[in-house]
């Protein structure tokens, strides 16, 4: 049976440029989300400059080759049972360069707590300009 979508956020995680330096962090946290507090998570997506071009903030989002160098780690049900799952897994709009998968990335009606869920990155982006990860998050 098709996915059929009961209720839908976009969010987006900023990672703030360093001017000089470039960008050295490596974990960026999901903002408060109140909309999503006490759902249950169905399916997620994630977005590339080659689906959007900027976020409701302003930002552009994330590059392919931070894309494929970062993972999503999701705080549901007390546990840490959702743990670095690629974000290129997420990624379902066909592009001449990136990868992705036809299906959306469900889920089980996972209790996620936001605000201890988070993007993990192999090696620092070292972005001087502002960019998002951006997320299509399906919920009841």
């Amino acid at each position: 049976m098709p996915f059929k979508a009961q209720k839908f956020e976009f969010v987006e995680i900023p990672v703030t440029g360093v001017a000089t330096t470039g960008q050295t962090g490596t974990i960026w946290s999901f903002p408060d989300l109140p909309k999503l507090r006490y759902t249950s998570l169905l399916a997620m997506s994630v977005y590339s400059p080659n689906n959007i071009t900027v976020t409701p903030s302003g930002n552009t989002p994330v590059t392919l080759a931070i894309l494929q160098k970062s993972f999503l780690v999701l705080y549901a049900n007390d546990r840490q049972d959702l743990y670095r799952i690629p974000l290129t897994d997420l990624n379902r709009t066909q592009a001449a360069s990136d990868p992705f998968v036809r299906q959306l990335f469900e889920f089980n009606g996972q209790k996620v707590t936001w605000d201890k869920s988070f993007v993990q990155i192999g090696s620092a982006p070292g972005n001087t300009t502002n960019l998002s990860f951006c997320f299509g998050i399906h919920y009841i």
